[in-house]
């Protein structure tokens, strides 16, 4: 049975807000609500993590896809870029993701099949490099809450964008298949002459493990 998007990502912030609670001072909290996230498309906890279309202020799709395959960076970004994302009304024209459409496109996934979220919860003080301010027990609550952000979007999939989100999946124990991809805006990714070769690289381990989770499910 198809789960109303609005609800799985209004559970999912209600979740975050109960299970994670020890941010750092300098460490900003986003939206209590879906109505104070990133109006478009942008990744979880900044936007809803689900695909509203490569325009500004694109609509909230009526279902949360189901299987989805789910992608975890480390964190969001800097409370400067989700701020200005905000007023944009979305991040889907950034190169990150336009490296990671470039990912699904050659892997042949819909990114409405998908759920964009992150391990570490908040927005980071200046800029989006670096490691994020913690204080005792923030990164266990927010171990905890991956977990639980798995639970509820139940994905086919688990793919782990870079090193950083790797990290942090492995010391779950997931029920469910987990691969890591070269992060959209890796330094690998910015010389042309390699980009391409390197988007189809990634594109084909993502389509294999794709393919091979399918293949898997029951009929």
């Amino acid at each position: 049975m198809s789960r109303a998007a609005a609800q799985v990502v209004e559970q999912m912030l209600t979740s975050m807000r109960l299970m994670v609670r020890s941010y750092h001072p300098d460490v900003r909290n986003t939206g209590a609500t879906l109505a104070e996230l990133i109006p478009g498309t942008a990744f979880f906890p900044g936007g809803a993590g689900l695909w509203r279309g490569s325009q500004s202020f694109g609509s909230m799709p009526e279902h949360f896809p189901e299987s989805a395959i789910m992608f975890v960076g480390h964190n969001f970004d800097s409370g400067r870029a989700h701020d200005v994302s905000k007023e944009r009304g979305g991040e889907a024209q950034s190169v990150f993701w336009r490296n990671l459409l470039a990912y699904l496109s050659h892997a042949g996934v819909d990114p409405a099949q998908c759920f964009f979220s992150n391990a570490l919860m908040g927005l980071k003080p200046g800029s989006a490099l670096g490691p994020m301010p913690t204080t005792p027990g923030y990164r266990d609550e927010c171990q905890a809450f991956l977990n639980e952000q798995i639970r509820i979007v139940k994905p086919s999939l688990v793919v782990a964008l870079g090193g950083d989100a790797s990290d942090r999946l492995m010391k779950l124990k997931l029920s469910v298949p987990c691969i890591r991809l070269l992060h959209p805006s890796a330094r690998e990714l910015k010389p042309l002459a390699a980009r391409q070769r390197e988007i189809e690289r990634q594109g084909g381990a993502l389509r294999d493990a794709y393919t091979a989770g399918r293949d898997l499910s029951p009929q």
